[in-house]
């Protein structure tokens, strides 16, 4: 359907950008969410502590102790295409026995049209995707948090007629799917924070009734993140973060077997990296830079972000434009509250 429906540019959403997941569906679910993590080189897993965190890393509900919600806004990626814009919300709420939490992702590109072999138009719609997830965290220990999550995926790339009158194929243009998150978050010490994330596990995702399924992008996240300092309101924060989609992962294990060498090199340039800090002077105000590097992708560059805290109200900005190989701005926007 790809193929022929060329104008679907949410599942093209940047040619190069994510290359290294080209066998997967449903690659909205990589495209990283928070002003904060952006900020930082998309490193999150090992921090967790905020409403965000159910995106990077249920485990980190289990060490929140209150309320937070957060709401990020991002025209995103308007030099590829201006009609882009993503959407994201998330909320914890602290209850008995651990931190129940959530979100809803959403991302459009705004109309789109359609033309068939000729050029013709044949029709204008709007194509998007989204994603609701429920999430939980409990501490079970003063060290160890473990965290688990729920979604469901839904993408509408088209209309039905617009497929038949293409494809002849009854029943596309749109899929679904469900999918489980599982996540631990350790904590040695003061200083020392462990976060390791499987996200995205769930059957594949198919656009038409009788065509042929994609897996969902299946990603492992790991991340260290070191507390340099943490004076009464002052605090500075390094971490960095490897994430890895598993799509096509077996057949990366058997190409190591075969060539041990060239397998595990290839495993390495196909691992996305990240490198944050992160500092925060007199629990206001936050400066934060970071290095993001998708060899594969070709995604790399630096990424800086900020913020201000008035008694809880947060506002935070993030921008990663860096990292892409063509001209655009991204700027992300966050609004949150804790209390």
């Amino acid at each position: 359907m790809r193929k022929y429906l060329g104008i679907l540019l949410c599942l093209l959403l940047v040619p190069n950008v994510y290359a290294g997941t080209s066998e997967a569906g449903a690659i909205f679910l990589i495209i990283f969410p928070g002003s904060r993590p952006n900020g930082m080189g998309a490193v999150f897993t090992p921090i967790a502590d905020d409403a965000v965190a159910t995106y990077y890393n249920d485990a980190g509900l289990g060490f929140q102790t209150k309320k937070d919600v957060s709401l990020m806004h991002a025209n995103w990626l308007p030099g590829l295409y201006p009609g882009m814009y993503y959407e994201f919300l998330s909320y914890v709420h602290p209850i008995a026995d651990g931190v129940l939490g959530g979100h809803i992702l959403y991302i459009t590109t705004g109309e789109t049209v359609g033309t068939d072999e000729n050029g013709i138009e044949i029709g204008r719609w709007t194509t998007w995707d989204a994603a609701i997830k429920m999430s939980y965290g409990t501490k079970i220990n003063k060290k160890l948090s473990l965290g688990i999550g729920a979604k469901f995926i839904y993408s509408f790339l088209a209309p039905g007629d617009i497929v038949w009158r293409i494809l002849h194929e009854p029943g596309g243009g749109k899929g679904s799917s469900w999918a489980i998150d599982a996540a631990t978050l350790y904590v040695p010490n003061k200083r020392l924070q462990i976060g390791l994330s499987l996200q995205n596990m769930g059957p594949n995702i198919s656009y038409i009734e009788q065509g042929k399924s994609d897996p969902l992008p299946w990603t492992l996240r790991f991340g260290l993140a070191w507390h340099v300092f943490q004076q009464a309101e002052n605090r500075f924060t390094i971490a960095g973060e490897l994430t890895k989609i598993v799509v096509g992962f077996l057949g990366d294990i058997q190409d190591m077997q075969e060539d041990f060498k060239k397998g595990l090199t290839y495993i390495y340039h196909d691992t996305w990296k990240g490198l944050g800090a992160e500092y925060v002077l007199a629990n206001m105000f936050s400066v934060r830079a970071g290095y993001f590097c998708d060899e594969i992708g070709q995604r790399e560059g630096i990424t800086y972000g900020g913020g201000i805290n008035l008694k809880g109200l947060k506002f935070d900005i993030g921008i990663d434009a860096a990292l892409y190989d063509f001209k655009t701005s991204n700027y992300r926007f966050s609004l949150g509250y804790s209390f």
